[in-house]
């Protein structure tokens, strides 16, 4: 797949995965955590603290996987999909993988993961508070009692800030879609409320970044790299979610038809990858090939495959030993929407999609043949912008 991380199984059909940057950030909460509660100031005993930390980074993960299950879960009472979410520490994938057909679809589904953020911070500062001002005496309470008033304030600050931070509107945060929900059921227009949104989101990016400078000329250098990377992420964001847009737009109304490979390649099952990559690869980076047999068609193989096979094998392997099943290669259809198609290719992670066609057997719409359409479209409508004067498209700045 395209997007990384470790799968961790299927809730309602979607599939979850935890990004490899938790390793990291888990590492460093337990050691954080752990030294913090054994200086002498606490002074916890070395066993208690080290478990209460590996509770605390275990909390954190599962309360970010709450927030992005929060968006499956509505997203599949409302009748949407996602077909993968990756548990990142902010801003999950599901905002480029769950598509609203509503306003008030989109705003539902991206206030469901700030919603139970702030309610779980809501719980957990309620034990806080209980176990502060309750019948026992916290100070000399039992370490497991400390524990978890401990574990549970720092839930409830983590939880708070969890579900405020992703409130802000610059994208990859919930607070961005929950503002193009606003704009788009205000405008009627889901591309108008998309360029809003992206603008707004940059302004706001560009905000943390100047707020992260000043902090650093105030001696605040931590805060104010951590403002300025913010701030950065959320500016670049925004970029790609505006050449998204533009794209989208630039593709509406084209169909699958219109970026089929004219002339499919078609190989055999015993042809070495060195002989297919020598004739084929160079001049069709990015694109695939039909595996067959005769008529029977067994499978797919592309860029993707071959860069998977150490070259120094490549004299020894054949096509049918690195191509993908025909059977687990997904399809589009002709009169299919070419942005739909491109949605598809981008999650298989494959080269092409099998287009099945009513004359002359199954063709391929590969990355190549969409590439190739796209830029002519751009091409054309930067042609006709700067011919009328108008705004020209991110590929054109």
């Amino acid at each position: 797949m395209i997007m990384g991380g470790v799968a961790l199984g299927r809730v309602f059909g979607t599939e979850i995965r935890i990004h490899w940057s938790w390793i990291p950030v888990l590492a460093l909460i337990v050691v954080f955590f752990s030294s913090d509660l054994t200086n002498p100031a606490v002074g916890w005993p070395n066993e208690a603290a080290l478990i209460t930390a590996i509770v605390i980074a275990v909390t954190v993960f599962l309360s970010v996987a709450a927030h992005e299950l929060a968006h499956v879960v509505v997203a599949t009472r409302n009748g949407l999909h996602a077909p993968i979410v990756v548990v990142q520490l902010l801003g999950g994938p599901y905002v480029m993988a769950i598509h609203a057909r509503t306003p008030g679809e989109e705003l539902r589904v991206a206030a469901a993961g700030p919603s139970l953020s702030l309610l779980i911070a809501a719980v957990s500062t309620a034990v806080t508070i209980f176990f502060g001002i309750g019948p026992i005496d916290i100070n000399s309470a039992p370490i497991g009692i400390q524990a978890i008033q401990f574990v549970a304030a720092v839930l409830a600050v983590f939880n708070l800030f969890l579900g405020t931070v992703n409130l802000i509107p610059g994208y990859p945060l919930d607070g961005a879609r929950m503002l193009h929900a606003v704009a788009w059921r205000r405008t009627g227009m889901e591309s108008v409320a998309t360029h809003s949104t992206v603008r707004v989101g940059r302004y706001v990016g560009w905000v943390f970044v100047a707020g992260g400078v000043g902090m650093m000329v105030l001696n605040d250098a931590v805060t104010g790299l951590g403002l300025v990377v913010a701030g950065w992420l959320i500016v670049s964001a925004s970029r790609v979610l505006d050449q998204r847009s533009f794209l989208q737009t630039l593709l509406t109304g084209v169909r699958v038809r219109d970026a089929l490979d004219s002339n499919p390649v078609r190989v055999p099952p015993q042809l070495t990858l060195d002989v297919f990559a020598a004739q084929y690869m160079g001049e069709l980076l990015g694109a695939a090939a039909l595996v067959e047999r005769g008529s029977e068609l067994l499978g797919l193989i592309g860029t993707a495959q071959i860069r998977k096979i150490p070259r120094r094998t490549w004299a020894e392997t054949r096509t049918e030993q690195a191509m993908v099943p025909i059977s687990a290669v997904p399809q589009a259809s002709e009169d299919g929407e070419l942005w739909s198609a491109l949605e598809t290719l981008e999650q298989s992670g494959l080269d092409a999609l099998v287009v099945a066609m009513p004359e002359g057997g199954p063709s391929l719409f590969s990355r190549r043949s969409a590439a190739q359409l796209v830029h002519e479209r751009a091409v054309e409508e930067q042609r006709r912008l700067a011919a009328g004067g108008g705004r020209r498209g991110p590929f054109g700045r």
